[in-house]
């Protein structure tokens, strides 16, 4: 019988316990790094949900942010003023950036990239529309109380920065959620 003096398997567990440890430390960061997460730690997931207002004129709009993959997509669709926009919003955890892609009724397509903080949402979009012709927006989303919304729509420049005054703004109530009726047998 030979003497072993247990340096081997003494290392073989500290090198398992290391590999498990890290495993384990970097599952836990990587489940950190979703969409969900960082609406919450920015106080935004308030914005979740059916959105619809009217113009003094007596136009209506209306605004959705939906969860289409738990905790890493959201639909995002806005329905007004002969207009029609369709996107998806999704975190990068490599670039730590949240960005959204959209196409319009126009046949426009645009990129954004989103910025929150104390629950207030900006939003800084790159329109290209149906002929290359190149706009650029940015829409700052305030949570007034829990059953009212305003976003200030700006100018935004090529560097991103938005105008000091907003161009419009835009209110928003939230639209209960429909109850479905019970089937009679």
């Amino acid at each position: 019988m030979s003497k072993s003096t247990g340096l081997k398997s003494n290392a073989a567990r500290i090198f398992l316990a290391v590999t498990v440890g890290i495993f384990v430390w970097t599952s836990a960061a990587a489940a950190q790094d979703t969409l969900a997460d960082a609406l919450q730690q920015t106080g935004c997931n308030w914005m979740i949900g059916k959105w619809a207002g009217e113009t003094p004129e007596g136009q209506k709009y209306e605004l959705e942010y939906k969860w289409v993959l738990k905790d890493h997509v959201i639909s995002m669709h806005f329905k007004g003023f002969d207009f029609e926009y369709h996107g998806i919003i999704f975190y990068k955890p490599d670039q730590q950036e949240v960005e959204q892609v959209g196409f319009d009724s126009n046949g426009g397509s645009g990129k954004a990239t989103w910025f929150a903080e104390y629950g207030v949402a900006t939003m800084r979009n790159e329109q290209k529309g149906e002929y290359g012709e190149v706009s650029r927006m940015g829409i700052v989303y305030k949570k007034v109380d829990e059953k009212t919304m305003k976003s200030d729509v700006h100018g935004l420049d090529e560097y991103g920065q938005l105008s000091e005054q907003p161009g419009g703004t835009l209110e928003y109530k939230r639209v209960k959620k429909k109850v479905a009726a019970k089937k009679q047998k």
